[in-house]
């Protein structure tokens, strides 16, 4: 067991809670952590985290936009920028708010800034569905 912190600028989603492992959007992919992990230091892409508390079955997530992950002997410190939980994800809201996005790139000539933002919204858009979805079932 180690213990996991997940913070945002406007939010704590945990705060030293023991879990049993946790998994993260790193820059080169998903990256699992286990007790006894090496420490280190990643940033974080946009997509889905998991963790399993201390004793329960079920798997905990969270959409991350962004972030810092930390971990060492104490724990894994998670800093998003956006972390939306299940219960906070209006799944059609999402939906339409993809085929919108997506129309509008299709339709427009846009710069690589807005090129690069789309991506990360998209991505991001894409995450929630499927935690919304799951969370359903």
């Amino acid at each position: 067991m180690f213990k996991l912190t997940i913070v945002t600028p406007e939010k704590r989603i945990l705060v030293g809670q023991e879990v049993e492992e946790v998994t993260v959007p790193a820059f080169k992919g998903e990256l699992n952590i286990l007790p006894g992990h090496a420490p280190l230091i990643t940033t974080l892409e946009t997509g889905v985290m998991k963790w399993k508390l201390k004793g329960k079955e079920k798997q905990e997530t969270a959409v991350i936009s962004w972030g810092y992950c930390q971990v060492s002997p104490e724990g894994v410190n998670i800093l998003a920028n956006i972390a939306d939980l299940p219960e906070e994800i209006d799944l059609e809201m999402t939906k339409a708010y993809l085929a919108e996005s997506e129309k509008k790139v299709m339709n427009e000539v846009i710069t690589d800034e807005d090129w690069t933002e789309f991506q990360r919204e998209w991505a991001r858009a894409r995450a929630k569905i499927e935690v919304a979805s799951q969370a359903k079932k």
